[in-house]
């Protein structure tokens, strides 16, 4: 992966945490499990193209 990718991927998951954060910290504890949920699949997202493409 190049480093250009690493840090899209990594912007991405930051930007989500910080989000997640945020609506924690509002007590919108519904939004903040969503939040969880997609940061979640992103992560998945990332491993497929991590791993699945060194094959």
């Amino acid at each position: 992966m190049s480093q250009e990718r690493q840090a899209q991927w990594t912007h991405r998951l930051e930007h989500l945490h910080a989000l997640r954060e945020r609506l924690t910290a509002a007590n919108h504890y519904d939004r903040a499990y969503e939040a969880y949920l997609i940061i979640q699949h992103v992560y998945d997202r990332w491993a497929d193209e991590m791993f699945c493409s060194h094959r």
